[in-house]
C-alpha cells in the first residue's frame, strides 16, 4: 500500500481513469483495494465503462472485472504501480478535475433484462457490450467479454444465446459478404414479427437448399430463446394479440407462448407460394421447434417442457399440412414436393404409416377415416389466412385429417400420371363440397386428358382400377361413411364413362371383355347408351365422311366391335344406316352455307338432312342420272331415325318407317326431276315419271315407290312441272314431228298430274296448262296437215312432167271439189264443238269441260272413228294417196302415233275425273 501513499481518494479516481484511457486495467483492483470508499465496485465499473476503450481485448481486463465484482485481489507489486500521473497534482486540482467526470450509468438505458439493481455484473456487460458494438462493431469482442461470465449470469446467458448469437452468425458465418451489417440496437428493436421476417428473408441470397434450415435453426432457433425477455414480450405485444386461436379446449395461455413459432409457420407457409424448393427442404430437414443450434451455451440448464413441446410440434405440422393445401403447383415435382412434406409431418407426429405415398410404390391402399370430422369443413377452410387455425379440420393434425390428406395425394398423383393436373385445394373442395354434377364434369375432363395424353401400350385395365379407386378410395362402398374424390358419382355412371374412355382408346376388345363377355358392371342397355354416345362423338368430330378415314372410321370400327354382341339393337341400326348414308354422301362434292365444306355432323344437326341431297344434285353436274345411289341414301337417312318432310312448308311425316321412307324416295325423284328438267334433259325426266311415279294401276308393273295409302303431296307437283316444261332445244331447233311428240308426252304427263293430285284445289291451273298444251296440239297439226297436203299437191304436180300418168283434168277438178267440200264441213264441225268447249265457270263445269278436252286424246280410236264416220270422205277408188299408201293405213298409223301413250292412261283419266263429276265406276 505505500505505493498509494499520499494519495487522496480524488487522487484514487483520477488515477483509476487515467489507467482505463490508456488501456491499463490490470492495477484496478490494487487500487480498489487501497481506497474502498472512493472506489466501489459500482463506481469502478463506470470508469471502466466510460474510459476503457472499446477496442481492448476483453481478455486483459475480463479477470479485473471478475475481482472488481468479487471484491478479491491477486498478489501484486508495488512497484510496478506508477503514480506520477496524479502524484504532483494538488487536491484542488484533482478534485475539480474529478468533479468534471461524466461516467457512464452502469446500466444500458434500454435494458430491460437486468432486473437485479444489485447484479452490477449483467448491468456491466450488456452496457460493455453495447458500446462495443456501437463504437467499433467488433461483435467478435462481445463474445470474448461473455464468455467468462455467461455461466454465472442466466440474464446475461439468455441474451448471449438471443441476442449475441444471431447476430455473430448472420454477419460472419452465414452472410459474411452482405453488404450491411446488422448492429445489436437494430435486432434488439424488433419484435418477434419483424425480427423473424428479417432473419428469414436472408434465405435465397446464396444458392443452398439448406439455407433456410441453417436459418431456422441458428438464428430463429437462439431468437426465440430470448422470447421471455422483458423488452421482447414487450415489444411482440401485439403480435400476440393477433395470433391465432389455441386448439380446441387448450388455454389461451398456451397460444401467446407459442407466437413466436407460430409467425414461423405462416411466413413458411407464405413463402412456399414463391420459394418451394427451400421450403421443401426446410420441412424435410428440419424437425420444427424442438430442433434448434444454440451453439452449445444452453448446456446444464432447463429444457421446455414436454406439453410445450408437444404443442409446438402440432402447430409446426399443421404449418407442413397448410403448406401442402397452399400449393398452386400443380407439376409432378412440385406433388413430390408436398409428398416429402407429407411423409415428414407424418412420422414427426407419429401418425400412420404412409408408405404408400413413397416414389416407387404402386400400391393402392384402402383408405378409411372420420368422414364426419372432415365434412364438418367449409369452403373457408380451404383460404390460404385459415389454414393455420387450430379449429381447421383439415390441417390441424389429426388421425382423420391426416389419412384425407394421403387419400389426396395419392389421388393427385393418379391424376398427375393420367394427365390431369389438379391442385391439392381444388382436390380437397371437388371431394368435400361438390354436388354430383360438378364431380361428373370433372370425372370427364380428366378421362379426356388421359385418352388425349396416353402413350401406346398403355395398360388401360390398370387405368381403369386406378379410376375406380378414385372414387371410393378402395373401400367398395357409397355413402357417408368413407370419401373418395368422385364419391357422389354412381357406380354405373362412373364405369359408363370409363367404357366411353376405353372406346375412345380404341381398346375395344377390353371394353367388350369387360363389360360384354365377364361379369358385366353395366346393363345391356347402359353399355348401349355409352357405345352410342362413343360413336356420335367420333362421328361428330369426324371431317370427312368416309367411312374408312378418320373419325367415321372410328365410329364404324366402335359399330362392328359391339354389334354382334347386341345385333336387337335398333340405335345400333340407325346407326349403321346413318353411317352408310354419309359414306354415299362423301363421294359427292358437297359445300354448304358460306363456303363451309360437308362434315358428317352437318347430317345430325340439319333440320331436314334430305335437303343435302338436293344441294347434291345442283353443286354436281349429272349427278341426277344416279337416282339409284341417290335413292339409297335417302333410305338411309330415314332408317337413321331423321323423318322427311312433305315439303318446304310442310312438317316432318309421321314416325310410320314405311310411310317416312316412301315419302323420302318420292321426294328425292322428285329433286331428280327438277335437276334434270333444269339440265334440260325432259327425256330423263320422263322416264323417272313413268318408271317411278306412275301409278300402278296405269302401268302393268308396280312403282317401287307408290303406296295409294299414303297422302302424296309431292309426285303430282313434280308430274305437273314436267307437264308444263318448255324445252327451249326442242321449240328451237326440233323438227315438228319431235315437238309434237314432247308435247303429247307433256299432256299425258298433265293428265297424270289430275290423277295424283290429292285435292281439287289445284285442278283449274292444271286444266289451264292442258288447254294450252292442247291448244298448241291443234295448231301443231294443222301444221302438219299443211305440210302434208303441200307434199302431196306436189307429188300431183310430178304427173305435169313429160312421161308422167295421173288422172285426167275432169277428174282432177271433181277430186278437187270433193276435197272443199269436205274442209269446209270439217271446218263448220270445229266450231261447233269449240262452242261447247267454252270454259264454265263452276268447279263442276271445269271439270266437264276437262273431260271433253281429255276427250279427245284420252280416247283417240273412239274420236279418231267418229271423225272418220262424220268427215272423211271415203277413198276414192283408183286414187291412192299421194304417198302411194292406203287411206285407211294413213289413218290408223296417225292414230297410233298421236295416242299411243294416251291409251295408258285411260283408265287412270277415268276414275280421276269421275270423281269430280261425282259418277260411279262401271264396275259398281
Amino acid at each position: 500500500m505505500a505505493a498509494f501513499a499520499g494519495l487522496s481518494a480524488a487522487h484514487a479516481i483520477l488515477l483509476a481513469t487515467h489507467w482505463c484511457a490508456t488501456g491499463n486495467a490490470s492495477h484496478l483492483p490494487h487500487l480498489q483495494a487501497r481506497f474502498p470508499v472512493g472506489l466501489p465496485p459500482e463506481r469502478l465499473l463506470r470508469i471502466i465503462l466510460t474510459f476503457l476503450p472499446e477496442s481492448t481485448e476483453p481478455q486483459s481486463y475480463s479477470s479485473v472485472v471478475q475481482e472488481i465484482v468479487d471484491g478479491g485481489s491477486s498478489h501484486w507489486d508495488s512497484e510496478e504501480i506508477d503514480i506520477s500521473p496524479v502524484k504532483d497534482l494538488t487536491e484542488t486540482v484533482v478534485r475539480k478535475r474529478v468533479r468534471k467526470l461524466r461516467l457512464l450509468p452502469l446500466k444500458y438505458p434500454d435494458d430491460e433484462d437486468s432486473q437485479d439493481p444489485t447484479d452490477l455484473l449483467t448491468q456491466f456487460l450488456i452496457h460493455r457490450a453495447h458500446r462495443i458494438d456501437s463504437e467499433t462493431a467488433l461483435q467478435p469482442l462481445i463474445l470474448d467479454l461473455l464468455l467468462p461470465f455467461y455461466q454465472r449470469s442466466s440474464p446475461v446467458r439468455t441474451w448471449l444465446i438471443s441476442s449475441l448469437l444471431p447476430l455473430l452468425r448472420l454477419n460472419y458465418e452465414y452472410y459474411p459478404s452482405q453488404d450491411d451489417s446488422f448492429s445489436l440496437d437494430t435486432l434488439e428493436s424488433m419484435d418477434e414479427h419483424t425480427a423473424i421476417n428479417v432473419l428469414l428473408s436472408m434465405t435465397g441470397t446464396q444458392k443452398n437448399n439448406m439455407d433456410l434450415v441453417n436459418n431456422l435453426r441458428g438464428l430463429v432457433g437462439s431468437w426465440m430463446y430470448g422470447s421471455n425477455r422483458s423488452k421482447r414480450r414487450r415489444l411482440s405485444q401485439a403480435a400476440r394479440q393477433n395470433s391465432i386461436a389455441p386448439p380446441p379446449g387448450e388455454p389461451e395461455s398456451r397460444a401467446e407462448d407459442g407466437a413466436g413459432w407460430q409467425f414461423v409457420n405462416e411466413w413458411l407457409v407464405s413463402r412456399s407460394l414463391v420459394d418451394r424448393e427451400n421450403v421443401v427442404s426446410a420441412f424435410v430437414n428440419w424437425n420444427g421447434p424442438e430442433d434448434v443450434d444454440l451453439g452449445g451455451y444452453d448446456e446444464g440448464h432447463d429444457k421446455p417442457q414436454d406439453e410445450e413441446i408437444t404443442d409446438l410440434r402440432l402447430r409446426y405440422g399443421q404449418s407442413g399440412l397448410a403448406v401442402i393445401y397452399a400449393n398452386t403447383d400443380t407439376s409432378g415435382l412440385s406433388l413430390e414436393g408436398s409428398t416429402q412434406i407429407f411423409i415428414r409431418t407424418s412420422k414427426l407426429l407419429g401418425h400412420a404409416d404412409s408408405s404408400f405415398l413413397s416414389p416407387d410404390s404402386t400400391a393402392l391402399p384402402s383408405v378409411r377415416f372420420d368422414a364426419s370430422h372432415i365434412s364438418s369443413s367449409s369452403r373457408v377452410s380451404l383460404l390460404q389466412n385459415a389454414l393455420l387455425l387450430a379449429s381447421n379440420p383439415l390441417t390441424y393434425p389429426s388421425a382423420s385429417s391426416i389419412s384425407f390428406l394421403s387419400a389426396i395425394l395419392l389421388s393427385l398423383r393418379i391424376l398427375n400420371k393420367l394427365g390431369h393436373a389438379m391442385q391439392c385445394r381444388t382436390a380437397a373442395n371437388l371431394c368435400l363440397h361438390s354436388h354430383e354434377d360438378l364431380q361428373l364434369i370433372e370425372l370427364r375432363n380428366a378421362i379426356v386428358s388421359t385418352v388425349k395424353y396416353s402413350r401406346s401400350g398403355r395398360d388401360w385395365s390398370n387405368i381403369r382400377h386406378q379410376l375406380l379407386w378414385l372414387r371410393d378410395w378402395g373401400t367398395g362402398q357409397d355413402g357417408l361413411a368413407w370419401h373418395g374424390i368422385f364419391w357422389r358419382v354412381p357406380r354405373d355412371v362412373f364405369e359408363a364413362e370409363i367404357l366411353k374412355a376405353l372406346l375412345e382408346a380404341k381398346e375395344y376388345n377390353l371394353a367388350v371383355e369387360t363389360y360384354i363377355k365377364s361379369e358385366p358392371t353395366l346393363s345391356s342397355s347402359q353399355v348401349e347408351e355409352a357405345v352410342k354416345e362413343a360413336i356420335f362423338a367420333a362421328y361428330d368430330n369426324a371431317s370427312n365422311g368416309n367411312r374408312t378415314r378418320g373419325g367415321m372410321k372410328k365410329a364404324y370400327d366402335i359399330l362392328q366391335a359391339f354389334q354382334p354382341h347386341l345385333p336387337d339393337s335398333v340405335s345400333f341400326k340407325q346407326i349403321h344406316a346413318l353411317i352408310s348414308a354419309t359414306h354415299s354422301l362423301s363421294f359427292y362434292s358437297l359445300t354448304l352455307q358460306h363456303g363451309v365444306p360437308f362434315q358428317p355432323v352437318s347430317i345430325r344437326v340439319h333440320s331436314d338432312p334430305l335437303s343435302l341431297i338436293e344441294k347434291v344434285l345442283d353443286q354436281n353436274a349429272k349427278a341426277y342420272t344416279k337416282l339409284d345411289d341417290l335413292l339409297s341414301i335417302g333410305r338411309n337417312v330415314v332408317a337413321a331415325g331423321f323423318s322427311p318432310q312433305l315439303s318446304d312448308n310442310e312438317g316432318a311425316v309421321p314416325a310410320d318407317p314405311e310411310n317416312a321412307i316412301v315419302t323420302a324416295e318420292r321426294r328425292i325423284i322428285s329433286l331428280a326431276i327438277s335437276s334434270a328438267l333444269s339440265d334440260d334433259d325432259f327425256g330423263t325426266a320422263y322416264s323417272y315419271i313413268l318408271t317411278r311415279l306412275t301409278p300402278p294401276s296405269l302401268i302393268s308393273t308396280s312403282s317401287p315407290v307408290t303406296n295409294p295409302t299414303i297422302k302424296d303431296d309431292i309426285s303430282w307437283r313434280a308430274v305437273y312441272n314436267a307437264g308444263r316444261y318448255r324445252s327451249q332445244t326442242t321449240s328451237t331447233s326440233s323438227t315438228l314431228q319431235a315437238q309434237i311428240t314432247q308435247l303429247s308426252q307433256r299432256m299425258e304427263l298433265l293428265s297424270l298430274a289430275l290423277v295424283l293430285v290429292p285435292s281439287p284445289d289445284p285442278l283449274p291451273e292444271i286444266l289451264g296448262a292442258w288447254r294450252r298444251c292442247d291448244e298448241e296440239m291443234t295448231s301443231l297439226r294443222a301444221r302438219e296437215s299443211e305440210e302434208e297436203e303441200t307434199w302431196d299437191a306436189q307429188g300431183d304436180r310430178l304427173s305435169m312432167v313429160p312421161g308422167g300418168f295421173g288422172p285426167t283434168d275432169s277428174e282432177q277438178d271433181a277430186f278437187e271439189t270433193k276435197q272443199h267440200h269436205v274442209r269446209r264441213a270439217w271446218a263448220q264441225h270445229q266450231q261447233s264443238r269449240l262452242n261447247l268447249e267454252e270454259a264454265p265457270m263452276g268447279l263442276f263445269e271445269v271439270a266437264r269441260g276437262a273431260a271433253l278436252a281429255l276427250h279427245k286424246n284420252a280416247f283417240p280410236l273412239r274420236g279418231a272413228a267418229v271423225t272418220s264416220v262424220d268427215s272423211d270422205p271415203p277413198p276414192t277408188e283408183g286414187h291412192p294417196s299421194s304417198d302411194g299408201r292406203d287411206s285407211n293405213d294413213t289413218a290408223e298409223e296417225r292414230i297410233r302415233k298421236r295416242d299411243v301413250v294416251s291409251n295408258m292412261v285411260t283408265g287412270g283419266l277415268a276414275s280421276g275425273i269421275g270423281w269430280v263429276l261425282g259418277a260411279q265406276p262401271v264396275n259398281r
